[in-house]
C-alpha cells in the first residue's frame, strides 16, 4: 500500500481535506490602462483625483512598471488583526501571514489603478497597497488609496520592513487563485 499521506505538498492537501482560506474577493481592478506613468498622471488629474508630491515621485520612478496589456487582478483587504496580529505586526509579518492566505504583493501599478476604479470610497479610509519596493530601497514607499475631507488621494506611506503598523489599518493585497480546482 502507497503511502500518500507523507507526500509532501500532495499529502498535506489531502491530510486537511480542504484548499486553504483565501479572503474574500473584494475588487476587480484593470491594470494596463495607462502606458506609463505619465498617462496615469493626466488621468488621475483629469478624473480630479490628487496626487501627493511623494505618490509623483514614487510614479516617476524608473523601477515601476505598467503592464503591456489590459489585465484584470483580484484583490482583497485584509487588516494585521484579521491576519492574526491583535497588537499590529511589521510589514514583513503581514506579507508572510498573508502568502499562507495565497495573497500576493500586488503589481506597484495597483495603486493608480485601483484610486481611478475605486471612486466611491468612504471618508476617512485609508487601504494600503501591499507591493514589492520600487527603485530607492533606502526609501521603500507603498501606494496608498486615501479619501478625507478634500477628497480622493494617490498617496504614499513608508513601507521599510520594521515599520509596526496597527491592527486596523488596511491592506490591498492580490488575490492568488488556487492552482487545481476539482
Amino acid at each position: 500500500m502507497l503511502d500518500i499521506l507523507n507526500w509532501s505538498t500532495v499529502g498535506r492537501w489531502l491530510q486537511t481535506g480542504a484548499a486553504r482560506p483565501q479572503p474574500p474577493l473584494w475588487r476587480t481592478v484593470l491594470l494596463g490602462q495607462a502606458r506609463n506613468a505619465e498617462a496615469y498622471r493626466r488621468t488621475l488629474a483629469e478624473a480630479g483625483i490628487q496626487v501627493s508630491g511623494d505618490a509623483d515621485r514614487l510614479l516617476a520612478r524608473p523601477g515601476l512598471r505598467v503592464a503591456e496589456r489590459k489585465r484584470p487582478v483580484e484583490l482583497a483587504t485584509v487588516s494585521p488583526a484579521e491576519l492574526g496580529f491583535a497588537h499590529g505586526a511589521r510589514y514583513d509579518e503581514l506579507r508572510d501571514r498573508a502568502r499562507k492566505l495565497r495573497l500576493g504583493p500586488c503589481p506597484a501599478e495597483t495603486g493608480a489603478a485601483l484610486r481611478l476604479a475605486y471612486r466611491d470610497q468612504p471618508v476617512g479610509e485609508r487601504l494600503v497597497v501591499a507591493m514589492p519596493p520600487v527603485g530607492d530601497p533606502e526609501d521603500p514607499l507603498l501606494f496608498t488609496v486615501d479619501c478625507d475631507e478634500d477628497g480622493l488621494w494617490l498617496d504614499v506611506h513608508d513601507g521599510h520592513a520594521d515599520v509596526l503598523w496597527r491592527p486596523d489599518d488596511r491592506f490591498v493585497f492580490v488575490r492568488r487563485p488556487p492552482r487545481w480546482r476539482f
